[in-house]
């Protein structure tokens, strides 16, 4: 995830209570560019609601470990929308 998309996610994530969140949590053993122009958010644990918030801003959220990892590849809600037709 790029760092726009990164730093939206937090915001999102934070407004709501008692998210646990991994920040940069490498998948496998790969690093990367991580931290420097690619970042993670993998969502240990939250409310329902800030899932709901997320899928809304038209993030993507899949399960890997046990962890509910969150991603946008730069489309819009109205894009997302579009495309599920």
């Amino acid at each position: 995830m790029k760092k726009d998309h990164f730093l939206q996610a937090l915001e999102i994530i934070s407004r709501n209570h008692s998210s646990q969140i991994y920040i940069n949590k490498p998948y496998g053993e790969t690093i990367g560019n991580l931290g420097a122009t690619e970042f993670t958010i993998r969502i240990k644990d939250c409310c329902a609601k800030v899932m709901s918030n997320l899928l809304e801003a038209g993030y993507s959220l899949s399960m890997t470990d046990g962890l509910t990892s969150v991603n946008n590849y730069g489309f819009s809600k109205a894009t997302n929308d579009v495309l599920a037709k």
